[in-house]
């Protein structure tokens, strides 16, 4: 793969991908800190449905300079994935009741592609990367861990998430695991990953006008606090009837809401370890 010129600080690049739409690109948010690449931690960030890919970029900085690591933030604009089936839910179906899509067209696969694309072009001596997804981002975050190998992925973050996929693989995707040619060991795989679900103390408002409140949503919780604590309770205990523990972790940020630069810097926090 060729070689190209990533700047120290902030900056973007176009990066083509087969799975990108019609458009065969899509453009990067960048941060490369001065010291040295080679070593640098690379993360993966997932802006919200807002797609403000820039503005999910700038927020981590300050964190990721501090301790030298590459941010990356894939923008996933409104006109090549125009809903929440084609960036939420990694474009497996298009819609309530459509056929399952190609893995080869899924979005999940775009992550893996730009991590290789990076770290070849800078001369990087990782072979795994960190993951952050925030709210939308999160969703996508907690899919792609659970529908692909995820291999590249040696640690991830999930915050805030609105509604939860269930892991069961009797409930069709996107509300659950089902269809997808997926089994136990799956499961086993997916609980296995080195997960953190962060929550933000204060992101308990049952009101907010972009949080789902659909029978499905309501039923995991009136808001997104309590929703996350559901599923993880309710992942530990599939976890456990599996046979093995679940490898997550459940943190809860003091006082941090739905946007938060708390939950944004607890995240990096855990990515470099």
């Amino acid at each position: 793969m060729s070689r190209f010129q990533m700047e120290a600080g902030k900056g973007s690049f176009q990066f083509s991908d087969p799975a990108t739409g019609t458009r065969q690109h899509m453009r990067v948010f960048y941060f490369r800190p001065t010291s040295g690449v080679k070593a640098a931690r690379i993360v993966v960030a997932m802006h919200g449905l807002d797609r403000a890919a820039s503005d999910f970029r700038d927020v981590l900085v300050k964190r990721a300079d501090e301790y030298g690591m590459i941010i990356l933030v894939p923008e996933f604009d409104v006109e090549a994935f125009p809903d929440v089936y084609a960036y939420n839910y990694g474009n497996v179906r298009s819609g309530p009741g459509a056929a399952v899509a190609p893995r080869d067209h899924w979005s999940f696969g775009i992550v893996d592609r730009l991590f290789r694309h990076v770290r070849d072009g800078v001369g990087s001596e990782r072979t795994g990367f960190g993951m952050f997804g925030n709210s939308a981002g999160s969703q996508f975050v907690l899919r792609y861990l659970a529908l692909t190998n995820a291999s590249a992925v040696d640690r991830a973050v999930a915050s805030n998430s609105g509604i939860y996929m269930l892991p069961d693989l009797a409930v069709e995707y996107p509300g659950g695991m089902g269809g997808l040619d997926l089994n136990r060991s799956s499961l086993q795989r997916y609980f296995g990953k080195k997960l953190t679900i962060l929550l933000g103390e204060a992101d308990s408002d049952s009101t907010a006008s972009d949080l789902p409140r659909d029978e499905k949503a309501l039923a995991q919780g009136p808001h997104r606090v309590a929703r996350g604590l559901w599923h993880f309770d309710l992942c530990k205990q599939i976890a456990d009837r599996l046979g093995d523990p679940l490898a997550w972790t459940l943190r809860i940020v003091p006082g941090a809401g739905h946007v938060d630069q708390r939950i944004f810097d607890t995240a990096l926090d855990v990515l470099a370890g």
